[in-house]
């Protein structure tokens, strides 16, 4: 996939057909929802939280695409439009895959609803 950040274009090897690529985003974006998910118990500034989404997309970066990732993105930049850019794109770019591949299967998988129906009625 092709990430496009600040008029720059990063070339990242992604593709969810490939197990290890998709235990590694799944996990990562678990932990993202995980530590970027804020209660009111938390008494955290608005600052404290932009820190915590930017340093939880960080190393999902480092995670899925391999260590350095993070530098080579975003360089030493701390910003959160950036990181939500950038993130946003991977997961468009997985819902994509998902899509292809769904759209692939239903191709070559008969609705087994159908074949139940012609079973019953003989056709």
């Amino acid at each position: 996939m092709i990430l496009k950040l600040n008029d720059t274009e990063i070339e990242l090897d992604f593709d969810i057909c490939e197990p290890d690529t998709l235990e590694k985003y799944e996990k990562s974006l678990d932990k993202v929802i995980e530590k970027t998910t804020f209660n009111e118990k938390d008494k955290l500034s608005t600052s404290e939280k932009v820190r915590i989404q930017c340093l939880a997309v960080f190393e999902f970066f480092d995670s899925v695409f391999g260590e350095g990732s993070k530098e080579d993105i975003f360089g030493e930049k701390v910003n959160l439009r950036d990181c939500l850019i950038a993130f946003n794109q991977v997961i468009e770019e997985a819902a994509r895959q998902n899509k292809e591949i769904e759209e692939l299967t239903n191709k070559y998988t008969p609705n087994r609803a159908q074949r139940r129906h012609k079973k019953n009625v003989g056709v």
